[in-house]
């Protein structure tokens, strides 16, 4: 009887553990893929229709090369696989490269590659692939050159399945 009692008293208490406790996919990670096709919003704006989206098969950026993130001054710390990756991908085109940032499998925000040597301006996220070289921290930028009066660029960069994905495995700087 006493036994009994035992193993539903162990299975009460690992049930209401379960229940009581956030999931996050043991899987989960960040990835940053390169856009396949997407569509903007309107003509004369960077700013991606996410609804469009479809990115390439493979991550540019696999979890494994983001050694760190920095919620405060939003810089992704790539490993130089990483970095050759943007550059080999970047220099060779004379067209903006769009990317998204997955977490889980899902796109959080969409952005472009944009050299800073560009005389044009952006309305939406972008990375300067040349300053990511020097030293390998890819900052993740609003609007460009900043964002502009009235401008609205949604500000998802500190998403939360991406700093628990990050804080989970001790890559989030605090």
């Amino acid at each position: 009887m006493r036994r009994k009692i035992f193993t539903y008293a162990i299975i009460a208490i690992s049930s209401i553990l379960a229940l009581g406790c956030e999931k996050i996919s043991s899987d989960g990670k960040v990835e940053l893929y390169l856009l396949d096709s997407y569509k903007t919003v309107r003509e004369h704006s960077c700013q991606i229709d996410e609804t469009t989206v479809k990115t390439k098969a493979n991550p540019l950026i696999s979890y494994d090369d983001f050694i760190s993130y920095d919620p405060i001054t939003h810089e992704f710390l790539i490993s130089d696989k990483a970095a050759k990756a943007i550059i080999n991908d970047t220099e060779k085109s004379v067209d903006l490269i769009a990317f998204a940032v997955k977490a889980d499998g899902e796109i959080v925000y969409t952005g472009y590659f944009w050299p800073l040597y560009l005389s044009s301006t952006c309305d939406w996220v972008y990375i300067d692939p040349i300053l990511t070289s020097f030293d390998n921290k890819m900052e993740v930028c609003l609007g460009y050159p900043g964002p502009m009066p009235g401008q609205a660029i949604p500000d998802k960069r500190n998403d939360s399945r991406i700093i628990k994905i990050f804080k989970r495995d001790h890559k989030l700087v605090e």
